[in-house]
Protein backbone atom coordinates (compact mmCIF):
# COMPACT_ATOMS: atom_id res chain seq x y z
CA UNK A 1 0.00 0.00 0.00
CA UNK A 2 1.27 3.47 -0.84
CA UNK A 3 0.26 7.05 -0.27
CA UNK A 4 -1.51 8.84 -3.13
CA UNK A 5 -0.91 12.44 -4.16
CA UNK A 6 2.19 14.56 -4.18
CA UNK A 7 3.57 14.01 -0.71
CA UNK A 8 7.27 13.58 -1.18
CA UNK A 9 7.47 15.23 -4.61
CA UNK A 10 10.01 18.04 -4.45
CA UNK A 11 8.37 21.45 -4.10
CA UNK A 12 9.78 24.93 -3.74
CA UNK A 13 10.88 26.54 -0.50
CA UNK A 14 8.75 25.48 2.46
CA UNK A 15 7.83 21.95 1.35
CA UNK A 16 11.41 20.95 0.65
CA UNK A 17 12.73 22.47 3.86
CA UNK A 18 9.91 20.93 5.89
CA UNK A 19 10.56 17.47 4.46
CA UNK A 20 14.28 17.80 5.21
CA UNK A 21 13.54 18.86 8.76
CA UNK A 22 10.99 16.08 9.10
CA UNK A 23 13.48 13.52 7.84
CA UNK A 24 16.04 14.67 10.38
CA UNK A 25 13.50 14.56 13.23
CA UNK A 26 12.38 11.11 12.13
CA UNK A 27 15.93 9.80 12.32
CA UNK A 28 16.48 9.70 8.59
CA UNK A 29 19.97 10.73 7.52
CA UNK A 30 20.30 14.00 5.59
CA UNK A 31 22.14 12.25 2.78
CA UNK A 32 19.31 9.73 2.53
CA UNK A 33 16.69 12.51 2.52
CA UNK A 34 18.51 14.46 -0.21
CA UNK A 35 18.73 11.38 -2.38
CA UNK A 36 14.99 10.81 -1.96
CA UNK A 37 14.15 14.47 -2.66
CA UNK A 38 16.38 14.65 -5.73
CA UNK A 39 15.11 11.47 -7.33
CA UNK A 40 12.63 11.49 -10.20
CA UNK A 41 9.09 10.28 -9.54
CA UNK A 42 10.03 7.02 -11.23
CA UNK A 43 13.10 6.48 -9.09
CA UNK A 44 11.25 7.81 -6.11
CA UNK A 45 8.67 5.13 -6.89
CA UNK A 46 7.16 3.58 -3.84
CA UNK A 47 8.73 0.27 -4.92
CA UNK A 48 11.89 1.23 -3.04
CA UNK A 49 11.39 -1.69 -0.69
CA UNK A 50 9.70 -2.43 2.59
CA UNK A 51 12.20 -0.45 4.64
CA UNK A 52 11.77 2.60 2.43
CA UNK A 53 7.99 2.28 2.64
CA UNK A 54 8.01 2.05 6.41
CA UNK A 55 10.33 5.03 6.67
CA UNK A 56 8.11 7.01 4.26
CA UNK A 57 5.01 6.26 6.35
CA UNK A 58 6.83 7.41 9.46
CA UNK A 59 7.89 10.59 7.67
CA UNK A 60 4.39 11.37 6.38
CA UNK A 61 2.84 10.55 9.73
CA UNK A 62 5.19 12.93 11.41
CA UNK A 63 4.32 15.61 8.85
CA UNK A 64 0.60 15.10 9.48
CA UNK A 65 1.15 15.47 13.17
CA UNK A 66 2.69 18.89 12.58
CA UNK A 67 6.18 17.63 13.37
CA UNK A 68 5.53 17.12 17.06
CA UNK A 69 3.86 13.73 17.36
CA UNK A 70 0.40 14.83 18.34
CA UNK A 71 -2.67 16.18 16.61
CA UNK A 72 -2.47 16.37 12.80
CA UNK A 73 -2.63 19.90 11.34
CA UNK A 74 -3.15 19.51 7.58
CA UNK A 75 -2.53 22.62 5.47
CA UNK A 76 -5.43 24.10 3.51
CA UNK A 77 -5.53 25.73 0.13
CA UNK A 78 -6.74 29.23 -0.55
CA UNK A 79 -10.15 27.85 -1.48
CA UNK A 80 -10.33 25.83 1.73
CA UNK A 81 -9.42 28.84 3.88
CA UNK A 82 -12.22 30.79 2.26
CA UNK A 83 -14.68 27.96 2.90
CA UNK A 84 -13.67 27.66 6.54
CA UNK A 85 -13.95 31.40 7.05
CA UNK A 86 -17.47 31.26 5.70
CA UNK A 87 -18.29 28.66 8.35
CA UNK A 88 -17.11 30.86 11.16
CA UNK A 89 -13.65 29.33 11.33
CA UNK A 90 -14.81 25.78 12.02
CA UNK A 91 -12.54 23.29 10.26
CA UNK A 92 -13.66 19.97 8.78
CA UNK A 93 -10.37 18.38 9.82
CA UNK A 94 -9.76 17.35 13.42
CA UNK A 95 -6.89 15.19 14.57
CA UNK A 96 -6.56 12.06 12.44
CA UNK A 97 -9.97 12.43 10.82
CA UNK A 98 -11.40 14.52 8.02
CA UNK A 99 -15.08 15.09 7.34
CA UNK A 100 -15.78 14.83 3.62
CA UNK A 101 -17.39 17.95 2.20
CA UNK A 102 -17.93 19.85 -1.03
CA UNK A 103 -15.23 22.44 -1.55
CA UNK A 104 -13.44 24.51 -4.15
CA UNK A 105 -9.69 24.55 -4.48
CA UNK A 106 -6.97 25.59 -6.87
CA UNK A 107 -4.85 23.09 -8.78
CA UNK A 108 -1.38 24.54 -8.86
CA UNK A 109 2.09 23.50 -9.91
CA UNK A 110 4.76 24.62 -7.47
CA UNK A 111 8.39 25.17 -8.39
CA UNK A 112 11.40 27.18 -7.37
CA UNK A 113 13.86 29.18 -9.40
CA UNK A 114 15.43 32.59 -9.67
CA UNK A 115 14.91 35.99 -11.22
CA UNK A 116 16.25 36.96 -14.60
CA UNK A 117 15.94 40.15 -16.60
CA UNK A 118 13.49 39.94 -19.45
CA UNK A 119 15.98 41.73 -21.67
CA UNK A 120 19.73 41.43 -21.31
CA UNK A 121 22.93 41.73 -23.29
CA UNK A 122 25.44 38.92 -23.04
CA UNK A 123 29.10 39.75 -23.65
CA UNK A 124 31.34 36.80 -24.51
CA UNK A 125 35.08 36.46 -24.93
CA UNK A 126 35.96 36.75 -28.63
CA UNK A 127 39.70 36.15 -28.25
CA UNK A 128 40.73 32.78 -29.68
CA UNK A 129 42.24 30.16 -27.44
CA UNK A 130 42.81 30.90 -23.79
CA UNK A 131 43.96 34.16 -22.27
CA UNK A 132 44.04 35.86 -18.88
CA UNK A 133 42.24 38.85 -17.41
CA UNK A 134 44.47 41.91 -16.97
CA UNK A 135 41.82 44.32 -15.66
CA UNK A 136 38.15 43.96 -14.81
CA UNK A 137 35.44 46.35 -13.66
CA UNK A 138 33.76 45.73 -10.32
CA UNK A 139 30.61 43.63 -10.40
CA UNK A 140 27.41 45.55 -9.73
CA UNK A 141 28.76 48.81 -11.13
CA UNK A 142 26.52 50.89 -13.41
CA UNK A 143 28.28 51.55 -16.74
CA UNK A 144 27.58 53.61 -19.82
CA UNK A 145 27.81 52.56 -23.44
CA UNK A 146 31.46 52.41 -24.51
CA UNK A 147 32.87 52.04 -20.99
CA UNK A 148 35.70 49.50 -20.64
CA UNK A 149 34.56 46.44 -18.75
CA UNK A 150 37.75 44.39 -18.93
CA UNK A 151 41.16 44.19 -20.55
CA UNK A 152 42.66 40.85 -21.50
CA UNK A 153 46.37 40.04 -21.78
CA UNK A 154 47.72 41.06 -25.23
CA UNK A 155 51.56 40.78 -25.02
CA UNK A 156 51.89 37.54 -26.98
CA UNK A 157 49.31 38.72 -29.50
CA UNK A 158 51.29 41.92 -30.21
CA UNK A 159 54.47 39.87 -30.88
CA UNK A 160 52.60 37.69 -33.34
CA UNK A 161 51.19 40.78 -35.09
CA UNK A 162 54.68 42.20 -35.58
CA UNK A 163 55.99 38.97 -37.14
CA UNK A 164 52.96 38.64 -39.36
CA UNK A 165 53.32 42.25 -40.58
CA UNK A 166 56.84 41.53 -41.90
CA UNK A 167 55.72 38.37 -43.68
CA UNK A 168 52.78 40.25 -45.22
CA UNK A 169 55.06 42.95 -46.66
CA UNK A 170 57.32 40.31 -48.21
CA UNK A 171 54.32 38.59 -49.81
CA UNK A 172 53.12 41.94 -51.17
CA UNK A 173 56.50 42.62 -52.88
CA UNK A 174 56.51 39.18 -54.51
CA UNK A 175 53.01 39.76 -55.81
CA UNK A 176 53.97 43.10 -57.38
CA UNK A 177 56.96 41.54 -59.16
CA UNK A 178 54.84 38.74 -60.58
CA UNK A 179 52.19 41.20 -61.79
CA UNK A 180 54.81 43.31 -63.63
CA UNK A 181 56.16 40.21 -65.40
CA UNK A 182 52.67 39.33 -66.50
CA UNK A 183 52.06 42.82 -67.90
CA UNK A 184 55.24 42.66 -70.00
CA UNK A 185 54.19 39.37 -71.49
CA UNK A 186 50.72 40.70 -72.23
CA UNK A 187 52.10 43.78 -74.01
CA UNK A 188 54.28 41.66 -76.31
CA UNK A 189 51.31 39.59 -77.44
CA UNK A 190 48.76 42.38 -77.39
CA UNK A 191 49.59 43.90 -80.81
CA UNK A 192 49.36 40.56 -82.65
CA UNK A 193 46.10 39.70 -80.94
CA UNK A 194 44.63 43.10 -81.73
CA UNK A 195 45.52 42.78 -85.44
CA UNK A 196 43.88 39.36 -85.59
CA UNK A 197 40.85 40.73 -83.79
CA UNK A 198 40.56 43.59 -86.32
CA UNK A 199 40.58 41.14 -89.23
CA UNK A 200 37.94 39.07 -87.52
CA UNK A 201 35.86 42.14 -86.81
CA UNK A 202 35.99 43.23 -90.49
CA UNK A 203 34.97 39.75 -91.64
CA UNK A 204 32.08 39.73 -89.19
CA UNK A 205 30.99 43.17 -90.40
CA UNK A 206 31.01 41.97 -94.00
CA UNK A 207 28.96 38.96 -93.01
CA UNK A 208 26.54 41.12 -91.05
CA UNK A 209 26.31 43.55 -93.98
CA UNK A 210 25.37 40.72 -96.34
CA UNK A 211 22.93 39.13 -93.82
CA UNK A 212 21.22 42.36 -92.80
CA UNK A 213 21.57 44.41 -96.01
CA UNK A 214 22.56 42.79 -99.29
CA UNK A 215 20.62 39.55 -98.90
CA UNK A 216 17.33 41.07 -97.63
CA UNK A 217 17.53 43.77 -100.30
CA UNK A 218 18.09 41.22 -103.07
CA UNK A 219 15.20 39.06 -101.84
CA UNK A 220 12.88 42.08 -101.72
CA UNK A 221 13.85 43.04 -105.28
CA UNK A 222 13.15 39.53 -106.54
CA UNK A 223 9.81 39.42 -104.70
CA UNK A 224 8.92 42.83 -106.16
CA UNK A 225 9.72 41.66 -109.68
CA UNK A 226 7.58 38.58 -109.11
CA UNK A 227 4.68 40.63 -107.79
CA UNK A 228 4.92 43.08 -110.73
CA UNK A 229 4.94 40.17 -113.17
CA UNK A 230 1.88 38.63 -111.53
CA UNK A 231 -0.06 41.88 -111.67
CA UNK A 232 1.05 42.60 -115.25
CA UNK A 233 -0.14 39.13 -116.25
CA UNK A 234 -3.47 39.65 -114.54
CA UNK A 235 -3.99 42.97 -116.29
CA UNK A 236 -2.95 41.51 -119.66
CA UNK A 237 -5.42 38.66 -119.22
CA UNK A 238 -8.17 41.12 -118.39
CA UNK A 239 -7.29 43.30 -121.40
CA UNK A 240 -7.41 40.32 -123.79
CA UNK A 241 -10.83 39.27 -122.54
CA UNK A 242 -12.14 42.79 -122.93
CA UNK A 243 -10.57 43.16 -126.40
CA UNK A 244 -12.24 39.93 -127.52
CA UNK A 245 -15.65 41.30 -126.59
CA UNK A 246 -14.97 44.62 -128.27
CA UNK A 247 -13.68 42.86 -131.40
CA UNK A 248 -16.77 40.70 -131.63
CA UNK A 249 -18.90 43.82 -131.39
CA UNK A 250 -16.73 45.50 -134.07
CA UNK A 251 -15.51 48.22 -131.72
CA UNK A 252 -11.78 47.47 -132.27
CA UNK A 253 -9.73 46.01 -135.07
CA UNK A 254 -8.03 42.61 -135.22
CA UNK A 255 -4.62 44.27 -134.89
CA UNK A 256 -5.60 45.86 -131.61
CA UNK A 257 -6.78 42.46 -130.31
CA UNK A 258 -3.51 40.84 -131.36
CA UNK A 259 -1.50 43.60 -129.64
CA UNK A 260 -3.22 42.76 -126.35
CA UNK A 261 -2.58 39.06 -126.93
CA UNK A 262 1.15 39.76 -127.52
CA UNK A 263 1.25 41.72 -124.25
CA UNK A 264 -0.28 38.70 -122.46
CA UNK A 265 2.46 36.44 -123.86
CA UNK A 266 5.12 38.91 -122.70
CA UNK A 267 3.54 39.11 -119.23
CA UNK A 268 3.55 35.34 -118.93
CA UNK A 269 7.21 35.26 -119.92
CA UNK A 270 8.07 37.97 -117.38
CA UNK A 271 6.34 35.99 -114.62
CA UNK A 272 8.26 32.84 -115.50
CA UNK A 273 11.51 34.83 -115.55
CA UNK A 274 10.78 36.35 -112.13
CA UNK A 275 10.03 32.95 -110.63
CA UNK A 276 13.21 31.51 -112.16
CA UNK A 277 15.30 34.40 -110.77
CA UNK A 278 14.03 33.67 -107.27
CA UNK A 279 14.78 29.96 -107.61
CA UNK A 280 18.31 30.60 -108.96
CA UNK A 281 19.09 33.06 -106.16
CA UNK A 282 17.69 30.79 -103.49
CA UNK A 283 19.34 27.60 -104.73
CA UNK A 284 22.70 28.86 -106.01
CA UNK A 285 23.61 32.52 -105.64
CA UNK A 286 22.59 32.98 -102.01
CA UNK A 287 24.35 29.83 -100.65
CA UNK A 288 27.51 30.86 -102.51
CA UNK A 289 27.52 34.36 -101.05
CA UNK A 290 26.78 32.99 -97.53
CA UNK A 291 29.66 30.57 -97.79
CA UNK A 292 32.08 33.24 -98.99
CA UNK A 293 31.15 35.60 -96.14
CA UNK A 294 31.24 32.96 -93.42
CA UNK A 295 34.51 31.54 -94.73
CA UNK A 296 36.18 34.91 -94.26
CA UNK A 297 34.91 35.01 -90.65
CA UNK A 298 36.12 31.46 -89.99
CA UNK A 299 39.56 32.23 -91.39
CA UNK A 300 39.81 35.35 -89.24
CA UNK A 301 38.76 33.39 -86.16
CA UNK A 302 41.32 30.67 -86.88
CA UNK A 303 44.02 33.29 -87.24
CA UNK A 304 43.04 34.83 -83.90
CA UNK A 305 43.14 31.40 -82.24
CA UNK A 306 46.59 30.70 -83.67
CA UNK A 307 47.85 34.05 -82.41
CA UNK A 308 46.34 33.49 -78.98
CA UNK A 309 47.69 29.94 -78.69
CA UNK A 310 51.18 31.14 -79.55
CA UNK A 311 51.25 33.32 -76.43
CA UNK A 312 49.14 31.06 -74.20
CA UNK A 313 51.95 29.07 -72.62
CA UNK A 314 53.90 32.19 -71.65
CA UNK A 315 50.84 33.97 -70.31
CA UNK A 316 49.64 30.86 -68.46
CA UNK A 317 52.90 30.54 -66.59
CA UNK A 318 52.91 34.22 -65.70
CA UNK A 319 49.28 34.21 -64.63
CA UNK A 320 49.77 31.11 -62.46
CA UNK A 321 52.66 32.80 -60.74
CA UNK A 322 50.64 35.96 -60.15
CA UNK A 323 47.67 33.96 -58.83
CA UNK A 324 49.78 32.07 -56.33
CA UNK A 325 51.43 35.28 -55.13
CA UNK A 326 48.05 37.00 -54.75
CA UNK A 327 46.60 34.06 -52.81
CA UNK A 328 49.61 34.02 -50.52
CA UNK A 329 49.21 37.76 -49.90
CA UNK A 330 45.47 37.40 -49.22
CA UNK A 331 46.14 34.69 -46.67
CA UNK A 332 48.73 36.85 -44.95
CA UNK A 333 46.51 39.94 -44.99
CA UNK A 334 43.52 38.04 -43.61
CA UNK A 335 45.64 36.51 -40.87
CA UNK A 336 47.01 39.94 -39.97
CA UNK A 337 43.50 41.48 -40.02
CA UNK A 338 42.23 38.69 -37.76
CA UNK A 339 45.09 39.32 -35.34
CA UNK A 340 44.36 43.05 -35.29
CA UNK A 341 40.68 42.26 -34.68
CA UNK A 342 41.71 39.93 -31.88
CA UNK A 343 43.76 42.76 -30.40
CA UNK A 344 40.64 44.94 -30.37
CA UNK A 345 38.74 42.12 -28.68
CA UNK A 346 41.18 42.21 -25.76
CA UNK A 347 39.49 45.46 -24.69
CA UNK A 348 35.92 44.54 -23.71
CA UNK A 349 33.51 47.48 -23.85
CA UNK A 350 29.88 47.91 -22.84
CA UNK A 351 27.59 47.90 -25.91
CA UNK A 352 24.89 49.73 -23.93
CA UNK A 353 24.13 51.21 -20.53
CA UNK A 354 23.54 48.69 -17.78
CA UNK A 355 24.47 47.01 -14.54
CA UNK A 356 27.58 44.81 -14.64
CA UNK A 357 26.98 41.17 -13.78
CA UNK A 358 29.80 38.65 -14.16
CA UNK A 359 29.09 35.66 -16.37
CA UNK A 360 30.28 33.45 -13.51
CA UNK A 361 27.36 34.71 -11.40
CA UNK A 362 24.53 33.53 -13.66
CA UNK A 363 23.09 30.10 -14.46
CA UNK A 364 22.46 27.15 -12.17
CA UNK A 365 24.63 27.32 -9.10
CA UNK A 366 26.62 24.21 -10.03
CA UNK A 367 27.41 25.84 -13.38
CA UNK A 368 28.90 28.92 -11.77
CA UNK A 369 32.59 29.43 -11.15
CA UNK A 370 34.92 31.76 -9.34
CA UNK A 371 34.23 35.42 -10.12
CA UNK A 372 36.30 37.24 -12.72
CA UNK A 373 39.48 38.68 -11.32
CA UNK A 374 42.91 39.80 -12.45
CA UNK A 375 44.94 36.83 -13.66
CA UNK A 376 41.92 34.53 -14.14
CA UNK A 377 42.11 32.43 -17.28
CA UNK A 378 39.22 32.66 -19.73
CA UNK A 379 38.52 30.71 -22.92
CA UNK A 380 37.06 31.61 -26.31
CA UNK A 381 33.29 32.27 -26.34
CA UNK A 382 33.13 32.16 -22.54
CA UNK A 383 30.41 34.38 -21.07
CA UNK A 384 32.19 37.29 -19.41
CA UNK A 385 29.46 39.78 -18.56
CA UNK A 386 25.72 40.24 -18.62
CA UNK A 387 24.15 43.69 -18.77
CA UNK A 388 20.59 43.18 -17.57
CA UNK A 389 17.65 45.56 -17.90
CA UNK A 390 16.25 45.30 -14.37
CA UNK A 391 13.17 47.36 -15.22
CA UNK A 392 11.53 44.22 -16.58
CA UNK A 393 12.13 40.99 -14.68
CA UNK A 394 10.93 37.42 -15.13
CA UNK A 395 10.87 34.53 -12.71
CA UNK A 396 12.44 31.40 -14.17
CA UNK A 397 10.78 28.45 -12.42
CA UNK A 398 12.10 24.94 -12.97
CA UNK A 399 9.16 22.58 -13.25
CA UNK A 400 9.55 18.82 -13.00
CA UNK A 401 8.85 16.96 -16.23
CA UNK A 402 5.95 15.06 -14.64
CA UNK A 403 4.09 18.35 -13.99
CA UNK A 404 4.97 20.13 -17.24
CA UNK A 405 1.91 18.95 -19.28
CA UNK A 406 -0.32 20.94 -16.92
CA UNK A 407 1.52 24.22 -17.55
CA UNK A 408 0.44 26.40 -20.46
CA UNK A 409 1.47 29.83 -21.69
CA UNK A 410 -0.81 32.57 -20.42
CA UNK A 411 -1.61 30.90 -17.08
CA UNK A 412 -1.49 33.06 -13.97
CA UNK A 413 1.18 32.51 -11.36
CA UNK A 414 1.97 33.75 -7.86
CA UNK A 415 5.63 34.44 -7.27
CA UNK A 416 7.27 34.75 -3.85
CA UNK A 417 10.66 36.44 -3.91
CA UNK A 418 12.97 35.69 -0.98
CA UNK A 419 14.46 39.18 -1.05
CA UNK A 420 11.00 40.75 -0.64
CA UNK A 421 10.41 38.87 2.62
CA UNK A 422 8.06 36.39 0.98
CA UNK A 423 5.58 38.92 -0.40
CA UNK A 424 3.59 37.60 -3.32
CA UNK A 425 3.43 39.18 -6.75
CA UNK A 426 1.22 37.97 -9.58
CA UNK A 427 2.62 37.17 -12.99
CA UNK A 428 1.81 35.29 -16.18
CA UNK A 429 3.52 32.35 -17.88
CA UNK A 430 5.15 33.76 -21.01
CA UNK A 431 7.42 30.96 -22.24
CA UNK A 432 7.99 27.26 -21.62
CA UNK A 433 11.37 25.77 -22.52
CA UNK A 434 11.38 22.98 -25.09
CA UNK A 435 14.55 21.42 -23.69
CA UNK A 436 14.94 19.89 -20.25
CA UNK A 437 17.72 20.71 -17.82
CA UNK A 438 19.54 17.98 -15.93
CA UNK A 439 19.44 17.87 -12.15
CA UNK A 440 23.19 18.23 -11.70
CA UNK A 441 25.98 15.71 -11.34
CA UNK A 442 24.60 14.34 -8.06
CA UNK A 443 21.15 13.67 -9.53
CA UNK A 444 21.46 13.40 -13.32
CA UNK A 445 18.13 11.58 -13.72
CA UNK A 446 16.05 14.60 -12.69
CA UNK A 447 14.64 16.47 -15.68
CA UNK A 448 13.23 19.95 -15.19
CA UNK A 449 11.94 22.53 -17.67
CA UNK A 450 12.43 26.27 -17.35
CA UNK A 451 9.12 28.15 -17.23
CA UNK A 452 9.45 31.91 -17.58
CA UNK A 453 6.87 33.95 -15.68
CA UNK A 454 6.56 37.61 -16.65
CA UNK A 455 6.38 40.01 -13.70
CA UNK A 456 4.78 43.49 -13.69
CA UNK A 457 7.03 46.13 -15.19
CA UNK A 458 8.82 48.27 -12.61
CA UNK A 459 6.99 46.86 -9.59
CA UNK A 460 10.27 46.76 -7.61
CA UNK A 461 13.41 48.57 -8.78
CA UNK A 462 15.53 46.90 -6.10
CA UNK A 463 15.33 43.42 -7.63
CA UNK A 464 18.52 41.92 -8.96
CA UNK A 465 19.20 38.99 -11.30
CA UNK A 466 19.69 35.56 -9.70
CA UNK A 467 17.56 36.37 -6.65
CA UNK A 468 15.88 33.22 -5.38
CA UNK A 469 12.14 32.82 -5.76
CA UNK A 470 9.38 30.25 -5.64
CA UNK A 471 6.03 30.18 -7.31
CA UNK A 472 2.68 28.55 -7.84
CA UNK A 473 1.25 28.29 -11.33
CA UNK A 474 -2.54 28.20 -11.34
CA UNK A 475 -3.36 25.45 -13.84
CA UNK A 476 -7.01 24.84 -12.93
CA UNK A 477 -9.79 25.85 -10.50
CA UNK A 478 -11.87 22.99 -9.10
CA UNK A 479 -15.33 24.24 -8.12
CA UNK A 480 -17.78 22.58 -5.69
CA UNK A 481 -16.31 19.10 -5.74
CA UNK A 482 -16.20 16.31 -3.19
CA UNK A 483 -12.59 16.49 -2.03
CA UNK A 484 -10.35 15.06 0.69
CA UNK A 485 -6.74 15.75 1.74
CA UNK A 486 -4.10 13.86 -0.21
CA UNK A 487 -3.19 12.06 3.02
CA UNK A 488 -6.56 10.29 2.93
CA UNK A 489 -5.98 8.61 -0.45
CA UNK A 490 -4.02 5.37 -0.66
CA UNK A 491 -3.05 3.31 -3.68
CA UNK A 492 -2.43 -0.31 -4.45
CA UNK A 493 -1.53 -0.88 -8.07
CA UNK A 494 -4.04 1.05 -10.15
CA UNK A 495 -6.66 1.09 -7.38
CA UNK A 496 -7.33 4.08 -5.10
CA UNK A 497 -9.10 3.84 -1.76
CA UNK A 498 -9.78 5.58 1.56
CA UNK A 499 -10.37 4.33 5.07
CA UNK A 500 -13.89 5.42 6.06
CA UNK A 501 -15.04 5.40 9.68
CA UNK A 502 -17.41 2.56 10.55
CA UNK A 503 -18.28 2.68 14.21
CA UNK A 504 -15.06 2.34 16.19
CA UNK A 505 -13.26 0.79 13.21
CA UNK A 506 -12.55 1.78 9.60
CA UNK A 507 -13.36 0.07 6.34
CA UNK A 508 -11.54 0.26 3.02
CA UNK A 509 -13.62 2.24 0.51
CA UNK A 510 -12.62 2.16 -3.18
CA UNK A 511 -12.74 5.62 -4.79
CA UNK A 512 -12.26 7.18 -8.21
CA UNK A 513 -9.88 10.10 -7.95
CA UNK A 514 -10.05 13.14 -10.20
CA UNK A 515 -8.08 16.34 -10.21
CA UNK A 516 -5.66 17.08 -7.42
CA UNK A 517 -3.60 19.87 -5.90
CA UNK A 518 -0.70 19.74 -3.47
CA UNK A 519 -3.18 19.25 -0.63
CA UNK A 520 -6.54 18.05 -1.95
CA UNK A 521 -7.83 15.34 -4.29
CA UNK A 522 -11.17 15.46 -6.06
CA UNK A 523 -13.21 12.29 -5.45
CA UNK A 524 -15.52 11.44 -8.34
CA UNK A 525 -16.99 8.23 -6.93
CA UNK A 526 -16.94 6.35 -3.62
CA UNK A 527 -17.44 9.09 -1.02
CA UNK A 528 -20.21 11.48 -0.05
CA UNK A 529 -20.49 14.53 2.16
CA UNK A 530 -20.34 13.74 5.85
CA UNK A 531 -18.15 10.64 5.54
CA UNK A 532 -15.24 10.58 7.99
CA UNK A 533 -11.93 9.46 6.44
CA UNK A 534 -8.72 8.52 8.19
CA UNK A 535 -5.66 10.63 7.43
CA UNK A 536 -3.09 7.97 8.22
CA UNK A 537 -2.33 4.32 7.68
CA UNK A 538 -4.59 2.33 10.05
CA UNK A 539 -2.98 0.29 12.77
CA UNK A 540 -3.42 -3.44 13.23
CA UNK A 541 -6.95 -4.25 14.36
CA UNK A 542 -8.45 -0.95 13.23
CA UNK A 543 -9.73 -2.22 9.88
CA UNK A 544 -13.12 -3.92 9.91
CA UNK A 545 -13.12 -7.49 8.62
Amino acid sequence: MILYGKVGVMRAGETKNKIMATAAAAGWGMRQAKQWLGATPGRRSWAAGISGGVLLLVLVGWLLSGGEGGTATAETTAGDRTSDAAKGGKSSQTGEWYTVQTKSFEVTVSASGELEPKNKVEIKNKVDGRTTVAEVVEEGKAVKEGDVLAKLADDQLKDKIQQESLQTEQARAEKVSAEEGLEIQKNEANSEIKDAERQLEIAKLDLAKWEQGTDPQKQRELKLDLEKAKRTLTRAQRDVELSKQLYEEKFISLNELEDDQIKLIEAENELATAELDIQVYSDFTRPKEVREATSKVEEAEAELQRTTAKNRSELSRKETDVSSKRTALQIREKKLADMLQQLEYTVVKAPKDGLVVYGTSVGRYWERGDPLSQGKEVSFNQLLFVLPDTREMVAVLRVHESMLPKVLEGQKARIKIDARQGKMVEGKVMLISVMAEAGGWWNPDVREYAVRVELPTGFDDTLKPAMRCSGEILVEQVENAIAVPVQAIFAEGSERYCYVRQGSLVRRQMVKAGRSSDQFVEVLEGLQEGDRVLLRQPKAGEVAG
